[in-house]
């Protein structure tokens, strides 16, 4: 999948669940796009740096399963980052 595609992707994702906020959950999208771990972190920090998302946590993200939590995203300050929010 390229940058592209995953970009279309996400923004397609995040108009169908317009009405929740357009929020995704990062653990259930790894699992759902063909992409390995680094393609994935990078496609998404790149798609932050050019603010067409946001990363969120999770409101209780330390109740979280640990294999939920194992495919979150870890922020530069060490926060768990569970959503991505199409702007």
């Amino acid at each position: 999948m390229t940058y592209e595609e995953f970009k279309e992707f996400l923004r397609q994702e995040g108009e169908t669940r317009a009405t929740q906020g357009g929020l995704l959950a990062i653990p259930d999208l790894r699992s759902r796009v063909p992409l390995e771990r680094p393609v994935f972190d990078e496609y998404v920090h790149r798609l932050h740096a050019e603010r067409v998302i946001h990363l969120l946590s999770h409101v209780d993200g330390g109740r979280l399963p640990d294999d939920v939590r194992e495919n979150c995203m870890v922020h530069n300050g060490g926060g768990l980052l569970y959503w991505i929010r199409w702007l």
